[in-house]
């Protein structure tokens, strides 16, 4: 028998029906949605305004929608609330709709005429079930979205505080609840740019469980495809016609690096090749789209981090990545910043430094941001209808020096360096509001070029913006102080460091901080024709590296312990990968060690250094003292010699000299190598032979330049008194290998044999472990292997050169790159019309002692007409000698590249001439007896 329900049991239930239940929230992070259409998940500013969020790059065309479904809890009526950004309040160009269930808002979002991110009320709609969501947008102008949210509780208004906001994102799933620990590791590195790839890959090599954390879903920061900043380094020109043998930057670099020349066609290569070289190392876990938000401190231990903790900016998952060594690489210092670690940011006084551009007053102006953009020729008139947000130029008077733009013919857009604002504000808390500047800067100039230039609007006519960048490449903010900070007059008096790891050698390239709207030139090296330094090789010290005042923590990359001014020469992403090894390489001297930083600097510095150098890397005015090294124990011979213009004799005990490049300025270069006398037949070779056999598995070999390889060599051991060759390598275009062998060799002597007289400067030979050999061979291997597309964020098309495509053109090329350099040539794509990647000249220095040869072979027999491509100018030599020789016949001539050539502007005929299938000519350029730059651009044989 059921009991009795009482009265006030029913009181009870009655009152508990009538009770209104909580208010639910149906929280949908914009980037979180099951499609996201055409837009885009922009994670750049998380520490700025709390989210990655959606944005619509649309180019002035609206993109596809972003859809996802949500389930309601309970059927009723619901408020739509939207966060969303009017980022130009005055003419909302981000606007758009959210759709519920196909019905939009009243009201257009991103429209509200309210700076900064806030929320807006997109009414209220009856729903119940599985409700679809979708963004829409209307412009192609950079609408962003970051939540859609769905409330019952129609009278509840979301905080605008960015505190409240993640705290409402972790309660309603924006991210998780909890935090991930993942498996401890010896080394963390944040930021992936060359800097931090670098160290990752020299700290996982030399032994430590390594974890790379990347924000972005490619790896290069500011030389990513994304931005498309081409990495230099040592100034190219200037730097190769100073030291014209010195190979520049040096060690893991050499993996991946182009020559440094600022060209897109190079840049472009970096996103593709650091994802290979850091997925080559089994011990090393890379983190893609993963943003480091902060610290944990170890417990007791305030100057020691014991964690940094992260959110995938896809999922919302966080993460915590402990480890006993942290890296940040950053470049915005948001590890050591987050870590307490003491940091500087802008201009300091003249009193601090006396350096001689610092400013009387401190400041905390900086250099700026940027962007770039790219337009293609369509075939067909393409116009374009400047939105009423741009920044206008009506003239082509109204532009400071130096920023008129430029219509590029090809992907070249590296003059496009100058489109940089940001300075006068916070380029790390700004970075939205500079970005949009940015925005507004660059279809401000596309519509002067298309609309309004006098110069190039004709030609523009089929022109059509096919990429603009919106993730900002930055120079400088945040810099982490250390137990040294350099400057520029460390710079100018090139200080030998007693602990110096690194080098640079661009120069102070410190922009205005007006940056685009400077009225004057660009940068003060303009302005001022003393102390910027350029080309000018200077030392950076192991202190510059880690922090003052955090015991685990070490930096490299444009946020190292440098002044402003000294920080505008080693900001430069070449330098900054050299650094990135230093550190990553001295972060696993600490793990070894059970030492900080700081402890291996006062320790362990001669062991670091000798194994920087080991590694390939250049410190200046030291030599290698390996004890391991077995080459040390040989005695060297060689098939012949030269002497060198400097008068040094480049005999074969050179390559064991403990000095693995050259040194020295232009004719007093002493080139520590050996060089065969290239009078005599080859194959040339070099023999280190010692009195008992040794056993080994590892052999280094450096070259003297890029520029100079052989394009082919072979290592022979001879063991138990017969030569066998053990390691034989075609297609060569490296000036470092590391050869580990498949099994150990025995043997009293080894050989490096080649059949032209390239300069060896260093062989070292090494029995290792195991583990180091297949380091080896994994990476030797990597480096051969053919750079694959895509690479521009706009498609490759067949201007992904910037010259003339060779396989285009009439008969056979055979363009500069092939070409065998004697004497330190100098890469140019200054001239918009040349064959290929770019042309070389000879610095218009070192008369006499500079050559380059073309070889040229053709597969079927004929008469042939040889042509030279060069680029003419007025500066150029005006008799330039340029032999052609067939088996023993030789011919002369001389040209005047003062002139332009009669065919294509480009081609100047040598001759005709009988040449057999597989018969090879020479063709030959010298710069002696010339006045003028010497240049040269291609051969062309063209069959009659």
């Amino acid at each position: 028998m059921r009991p009795p329900i009482s009265f006030l049991s029913c009181f009870v239930l009655i009152a508990l029906a009538a009770a209104p239940l909580p208010a639910e929230i149906v929280w949908l992070e914009a980037e979180q949605f099951e499609e996201s259409g055409g837009w885009l998940n922009d994670a750049q500013f998380i520490d700025q305004m709390g989210s990655p969020y959606l944005l619509a790059v649309g180019l002035g065309k609206p993109v596809a929608d972003a859809s996802t479904t949500a389930t309601l809890p309970r059927p009723g009526k619901y408020r739509l609330w939207v966060r969303a950004k009017d980022w130009v309040p005055e003419h909302h160009p981000g606007k758009f709709q959210v759709l519920v269930n196909r019905q939009a808002a009243a009201e257009a979002f991103g429209a509200n005429g309210k700076k900064g991110w806030s929320w807006e009320d997109g009414g209220v709609y009856d729903l119940s079930g599985k409700v679809e969501l979708k963004v829409h947008d209307l412009t192609g102008y950079y609408g962003r979205c970051d939540v859609v949210v769905l409330t019952d509780d129609l009278g509840w208004i979301p905080p605008q505080d960015t505190a409240a906001i993640a705290a409402l994102r972790e309660t309603h799933g924006g991210v998780s609840r909890a935090v991930e620990v993942m498996p401890e590791v010896d080394v963390v590195v944040v930021g992936g740019g060359l800097a931090g790839c670098t160290a990752a890959v020299a700290a996982a090599r030399n032994g430590c469980s390594t974890v790379l954390i990347q924000n972005r879903p490619i790896l290069g920061g500011n030389a990513s495809s994304e931005i498309l900043v081409p990495p230099v380094g040592a100034w190219a020109g200037i730097y190769r016609s100073k030291y014209p043998l010195d190979p520049r930057e040096t060690g893991i670099v050499d993996e991946y690096r182009t020559a440094g020349n600022q060209r897109v066609s190079e840049g472009k290569l970096y996103s593709n090749r650091l994802l290979r070289l850091v997925r080559l190392e089994p011990n090393l876990d890379l983190h893609l789209n993963t943003h480091a938000t902060g610290v944990e401190m170890q417990p007791g231990k305030e100057k020691r981090i014991a964690a940094v903790d992260a959110v995938d900016v896809r999922s919302g998952k966080r993460m915590r990545f402990p480890a006993k060594v942290f890296l940040d690489c950053t470049g915005d210092s948001v590890v050591g910043v987050a870590a307490g670690a003491e940091y500087r940011q802008g201009k300091e006084p003249k009193s601090m430094y006396n350096e001689p551009w610092a400013p009387d007053e401190p400041s905390k102006h900086t250099m700026g941001n940027g962007l770039k953009y790219f337009a293609r020729d369509m075939g067909e008139p393409r116009p374009f209808e400047a939105p009423s947000w741009i920044y206008p130029y009506p003239t082509c008077d109204s532009f400071n020096p130096e920023r008129h733009p430029k219509l590029t013919t090809s992907i070249e857009i590296d003059y496009q360096w100058m489109i940089e604002l940001g300075g006068l504000r916070d380029t790390y808390a700004d970075a939205e509001e500079i970005r949009d500047d940015l925005l507004r800067l660059i279809y401000g100039l596309w519509d002067h070029t298309k609309n309004r230039c006098d110069r190039d609007k004709e030609r523009a006519a089929n022109y059509e913006l096919a990429w603009v960048g919106h993730i900002a490449g930055k120079r400088e903010n945040r810099r982490l102080i250390g137990d040294y900070v350099l400057t520029q007059n460390d710079i100018g008096e090139q200080t030998l460091f007693p602990d110096r790891v690194a080098f640079g050698a661009w120069s102070v390239d410190d922009h205005y901080s007006g940056g685009f709207f400077h009225q004057g030139a660009t940068a003060q090296h303009r302005d001022r024709t003393e102390s910027h330094y350029m080309g000018v090789p200077f030392s950076i010290p192991f202190r510059c590296l880690y922090s003052k005042n955090v015991d685990n923590l070490l930096m490299a990359g444009r946020n190292i312990s440098a002044s402003h001014l000294g920080m505008s020469d080693t900001r430069v992403m070449l330098t900054c990968a050299v650094m990135g090894h230093a550190a990553g390489t001295g972060a696993a001297f600490c793990v070894h060690e059970q030492t900080t930083p700081r402890g291996v600097c006062q320790n362990h510095m001669a062991a670091l250094q000798q194994q920087l150098l080991k590694e390939g890397a250049t410190i200046f005015e030291l030599q290698a003292d390996d004890a391991h090294d077995l080459a040390r124990k040989a005695t060297a011979t060689a098939s012949s010699w030269r002497t060198h213009t400097s008068g040094e004799k480049m005999l074969p005990e050179n390559v064991m000299n403990g000095l693995a490049r050259a040194v020295g300025e232009r004719m007093k270069e002493t080139t520590n190598a050996w060089g065969p006398d290239p009078s005599v037949a080859g194959p040339h070779w070099v023999e280190l032979a010692w009195a008992k056999p040794v056993t080994f598995n590892m052999v280094h070999v450096s070259f003297q330049t890029t520029d100079t390889v052989p394009r082919s060599f072979a290592v022979e051991a001879r063991c138990k008194g017969q030569w066998q060759k053990i390691v034989e390598i075609d297609d060569n275009r490296h000036r470092r290998h590391v050869l580990g062998l498949d099994q150990a060799v025995t043997a009293d002597a080894i050989r490096l044999s080649e059949d032209e007289p390239s300069a060896v400067c260093e062989i070292r030979v090494y029995d290792e472990p195991q583990r180091l050999v297949e380091i080896a061979q994994r990476a030797h291997a990597n480096m051969r292997l053919p750079d694959e597309g895509p690479w521009l964020p706009w498609g490759d098309d067949d201007r992904s050169m910037p010259g003339l495509d060779p396989k285009k053109l009439e008969g056979l090329v055979f363009d500069d790159t092939t070409a065998r350099q004697f004497g330190g040539w100098v890469h140019s794509t200054w001239s918009d019309h040349f064959v290929g990647e770019d042309y070389l000249h000879d610095g218009n220095e070192g008369k006499g002692l500079k050559t380059l040869r073309f070889r040229v072979k053709v597969a079927e027999s004929g008469r042939y007409e040889i042509r030279l491509g060069y680029v003419a100018y007025t500066n150029r030599a005006s008799r330039v000698p340029v032999t052609v020789r067939i088996g023993d016949r030789a011919t002369v001539v001389h040209v005047d590249q003062t002139k332009k050539p009669p065919i294509q502007d480009l081609f100047l005929p040598l001759g005709t001439f009988d040449l057999t299938a597989g018969e090879e000519a020479v063709v030959e350029i010298s710069n002696a007896d010339t006045e003028g730059y010497v240049v040269a651009d291609c051969v062309q044989a063209v069959k009659k």
